[in-house]
């Protein structure tokens, strides 16, 4: 059996057989059926399995084990295990816990340990039973009827009704809750976890992910290699570390007894020279180590978010160039693309329309000419008319010319939107960062990395005083034996480490806490769409109307030109003679078709523009709506965002089990004569009080 390679230093130099040992048994040896005289190394503590049982037909499964350092025996019941070879009694147990029925598997339960600790019963019998979830709704059913057995869960399920004995209080099991375990506070929730017998604690392990579900309830992952980490971020790129997750870890026991604490402080010791070692000493290695574990959570946290910082303008550009394609292709329409850009096809489209129009107009000057210019010899100073349609060709080319100009001014307002728009998105905080999130988190961790130190120099210093302290006591203790056995005046010379002032700043940053973000997308966004549509609408629908007008110019000129011909040859007696006697009729129609072909095509380059525009003003919230995803990216990576999340969340939870553990600091170190613990109890409390705004700050960039 592999060594658990689990979160460094969880201060193993406690007693055997504690909680952290029962809870890494349950949660993860359990599950791995250790063989018969198999050895488990738990905490650096041996374990050797000397009873197994395995396949009941109820579906029990279990285990006793003894300590090879105290000799105490323990017997640890499997959780549920649907691929077992009964795991289908598993289930039915699970669903059996929720009736008022008593399992075949819980008597089975009972009657392994009755068997056991009759079985030991010359070495001390069964001392501790211990179990996760379905092992430990197992051990809750023998605890309630064995108060002599010390019991601890990890995620236990709850007892079937009428079980549980609401008047008692069952002080002999504990009830360890991981902080994202779903069935614990579904049944928390649910308010029926009432009927898990005993004391329930929090615990702080764990990720809150869905894909963690699993190792969230067993508080362990089952690695071949012993590993008990999820690997965070990537390899090669910043932020890329380690979360450990291992339940044990994160049961916070009293530096000198290794009793758990969350029942309240440890029971009172004497402060001697030995206890100021032991302070001393886990001072300098469990303390210092955990803290530098949740330190390193925060340094992985800090790295993500200068990484974001120096890719600034790559999220930047990106977010433009997305932009930009997004708007050219939200019509899917030819002539719009480019459109983002001053030089672009549909002004050229257009330029192409007004040389069309020229074409026309020559066309109808020819026209004219043909119509001032009848056959003589048949109907001289007889048949005279005109074309007049200069006017018009007049008009129709200033609205060409206007709505050139108006597709410019588009694009020059797209260009705006992307030129400065769209940095205004990442605009804002509370110093009006031009990278507000990134500027925030920033911010706040500069405090917050100069805190750290301080705190850190705090313990150490701290940690000195106590090793003086302690040092002094037994110097002080020999030179007065000896003082008084040779009759002479001892050496009062006393040398501790002086108290410095260590106040930690306050920081005035992520007063939101992680909601920044999400208050950054609402605010900009909301502020991005209004302007973009203010800046925007009122271009498109001028472009629409100038659309409109061109081709209603384009109606006029079209009906000018075909009237014309029909006044010449169809009301007109003579009109009528020519088209009988000459091909005077036939020059006219050509000459017509001739102008009227550039037109046609003119008009229905000008529809499929009006179309264009008109959709651009229906879609542009779509666009807006599509978008905005990118935008959230951009403003800080979201993967990114959630790791610095998660290593917070780590971060504090180590902080919090060190401020619980400094508590039991103070409470040991309090109410004494000497004034030199006295002393040392007052920067106790000052370290605690520091590690209190150490950890509110932290706290700050987490999510929830």
């Amino acid at each position: 059996m592999g060594t658990l390679k689990g979160s460094p230093n969880i201060n193993t130099g406690i007693a055997a057989n504690n909680d952290k040992d029962l809870v890494e048994l349950a949660g993860l040896h359990a599950y791995t059926y250790p063989l018969f005289e198999s050895v488990l190394q738990v905490n650096n503590t041996d374990y050797t399995v000397i009873d197994t049982r395995y396949e009941d037909p109820t579906g029990l499964d279990a285990m006793t084990v003894v300590n090879m350092e105290t000799e105490e025996i323990s017997i640890i019941y499997v959780g549920t295990d649907a691929s077992g070879k009964y795991g289908n009694k598993d289930i039915l147990t699970d669903a059996q816990l929720l009736s008022d029925l008593t399992p075949a598997q819980l008597a089975a339960a009972r009657s392994y340990y009755t068997e056991m600790n009759q079985k030991f019963n010359q070495v001390g019998g069964v001392k501790s039973i211990a179990g996760n979830s379905l092992g430990g709704g197992l051990v809750g059913a023998v605890a309630v009827e064995n108060p002599e057995v010390n019991a601890v869960t990890l995620n236990p399920a709850l007892l079937p009704e009428g079980m549980v004995d609401p008047n008692q209080t069952y002080d002999n099991i504990t009830n360890y809750f991981s902080s994202y375990d779903v069935l614990t506070q579904t049944l928390i929730a649910l308010d029926l976890h009432g009927r898990i017998p005993g004391k329930q604690y929090e615990i702080f392990n764990g990720i809150p992910e869905f894909s963690k579900l699993a190792t969230n309830h067993t508080g362990y992952l089952r690695n071949e290699d012993g590993s008990q980490f999820y690997v965070i971020g990537e390899v090669g790129k910043p932020g890329y570390g380690r979360i450990y997750i291992d339940a044990d870890a994160h049961i916070v026991s009293s530096i000198w007894t290794g009793i758990p604490l969350y029942g309240g402080h440890s029971e009172r010791i004497e402060i001697n020279k030995e206890n100021l070692d032991i302070l001393a000493s886990s001072l300098q290695s469990h303390v210092t180590e955990r803290l530098n574990l949740a330190h390193e959570y925060l340094g992985n946290s800090v790295a993500i978010v200068e990484d974001e910082g120096n890719r600034f303008y790559e999220r930047l550009n990106r977010l433009q160039n997305t932009f930009e394609d997004l708007f050219e292709n939200i019509i899917s329409e030819p002539l719009f693309l480019g459109i983002t850009a001053i030089s672009n096809r549909l002004t050229a489209e257009i330029d192409h329309l007004i040389s069309l129009l020229n074409i026309a107009e020559s066309h109808s000057k020819s026209l004219n000419y043909i119509l001032n210019s009848p056959p003589a010899e048949l109907l001289e100073h007889i048949f005279r008319t005109n074309v007049s349609v200069e006017s018009l060709f007049a008009e129709l080319r200033n609205q060409l010319y206007e709505l050139r100009s108006n597709i410019q001014n588009i694009s020059r307002g797209i260009i705006n939107i992307v030129s400065d728009k769209i940095p205004e998105l990442f605009r804002g905080g509370k110093d009006a960062w031009y990278d507000a999130i990134v500027g925030e988190l920033n911010a706040h961790y500069g405090i917050v990395n100069g805190n750290r130190d301080k705190l850190l120099s705090h313990i150490s210093e701290f940690q000195k005083q106590v090793q003086d302290v302690a040092a002094n006591f037994q110097m002080r203790d020999q030179s007065l034996g000896q003082s008084i056995k040779s009759k002479s005046t001892h050496s009062d010379s006393i040398s501790v480490q002086g108290t410095n002032t260590y106040k930690l700043e306050d920081s005035p940053y992520m007063e939101l806490r992680m909601k920044i973000k999400e208050f950054q997308m609402d605010t900009a966004y909301t502020a991005f769409t209004a302007s973009t549509q203010a800046l925007l609408f009122p271009l498109l629908e001028k472009g629409q109307l100038l659309t409109f007008a061109v081709e209603s110019t384009l109606e006029i000129l079209s009906s000018s030109i075909k009237g014309a011909a029909n006044f010449a040859l169809s009301y007109t007696i003579p009109g009528k003679l020519i088209s009988l006697f000459s091909d005077f009729d036939d020059k006219i129609r050509n000459s017509i078709a001739n102008a009227l072909e550039p037109l046609d095509e003119l008009a229905a380059t000008i529809e499929g523009v009006r179309k264009g525009l008109g959709r651009l003003i229906v879609e542009y919230p779509t666009l807006l709506n599509n978008f905005r995803p990118y935008v959230e990216t951009a403003i800080f990576d979201n993967s990114g965002y959630f790791n610095v999340h998660l290593y917070n969340l780590a971060s504090i939870a180590i902080l919090r089990e060190m401020e619980m553990l400094f508590d039991d600091v103070v409470y040991q170190l309090g109410n004494h004569k000497a004034e030199a613990i006295d002393a040392l109890c007052e920067v106790s409390k000052k370290v605690k009080s520091n590690m209190g705004i150490l950890y509110e700050q932290v706290d700050r960039g987490t999510i929830n």
